[in-house]
């Protein structure tokens, strides 16, 4: 898209670049609100804590912090407070790798296990009736593979995190 000056509010809030963003940034923040709400009633997580057991699901060998915070986009330390709590609450278990014993792979409890099914079916219903019942299913897979484009791009313009 060409660049063109903003030289009034008028412009400003009619340019469909700052509407885009903004329509995006708010829908999200509501979604997050509402599923971080269900989230938290029914599992006793937070929705970060939820998105860290999701990928440790993926992972049943344990990851290693480094990925936790990449895919999470944290700082080191700021994923390292939240896999402490984690740790503290029985969620997660830390362990040194195998292969490199100065790095730390860390896995899911059965406990943690628990909490993400309960979390998991929360977040399938608070999906289902806000997001599903919004968009047909057409639309909803336009979408989805849209964010994900935008997504991976943003994040590759990312520097890296410490």
């Amino acid at each position: 898209m060409a660049e063109q000056e903003i030289s009034s509010g008028a412009q400003a809030a009619a340019d469909p670049r700052i509407r885009a963003v903004g329509v995006l940034l708010n829908a999200s923040a509501l979604l997050e609100h509402q599923l971080g709400t269900a989230i938290q009633r029914e599992a006793g997580i937070s929705h970060s804590i939820f998105e860290i057991l999701l990928i440790l699901a993926e992972r049943p060998d344990g990851a290693p912090m480094s990925e936790l915070s990449g895919r999470l986009v944290l700082t080191s330390g700021g994923a390292t407070r939240l896999v402490d709590r984690m740790v503290r609450s029985e969620l997660v278990e830390r362990r040194p790798s195998p292969n490199d014993r100065r790095v730390q792979l860390v896995s899911m409890t059965e406990q943690g296990e628990a909490a993400l099914v309960r979390a998991a079916r929360a977040h399938v219903r608070e999906a289902d009736r806000q997001l599903y019942a919004a968009l047909p299913p057409g639309e909803l897979a336009t979408m989805i593979d849209a964010l994900d484009r935008v997504g991976s791009h943003t994040r590759s313009l990312l520097p890296p995190l410490r």
